[in-house]
């Protein structure tokens, strides 16, 4: 499975990457939402795992162009420092789930195995 993972954390989005390509994914990590979009433009995903808090351009923002593009790929956003109102904007702009940093890898990864066995 191909999955983009936009994290400005370098360290946590490393870890995620790892994470998951040791359960077999294609990753492509990018650390902010322009790089992402342009990612997601330019290559066919999955999955796409998305920071709600980035530089250049927020996860929510990226989350709004993607879906655009592309509104069955679907999306899981992530945070640790957003409030009540970024997250469920951030769930009505598509994304499934806005899961709170720090978080379990091994929960991200049942949530992804989960969403293609429906």
């Amino acid at each position: 499975m191909n999955i983009l993972v936009a994290d400005d954390d370098r360290n946590f989005g490393f870890v995620l990457k790892s994470e998951l390509e040791a359960e077999k994914h294609t990753i492509d990590l990018v650390p902010n939402g322009v790089e992402a979009v342009l990612n997601f433009v330019s290559k066919p995903y999955d999955f796409v795992l998305l920071d709600v808090k980035m530089p250049r351009l927020d996860g929510t923002d990226a989350l709004k162009i993607m879906k655009r593009i592309n509104p069955d790929v679907p999306v899981i956003s992530f945070s640790g420092n957003a409030g009540p109102n970024e997250i469920s904007r951030t769930l009505e702009c598509g994304a499934l789930q806005c899961l709170k940093k720090p978080f379990e890898v091994t929960y991200l990864k049942d949530l992804i195995n989960s969403y293609f066995l429906k």
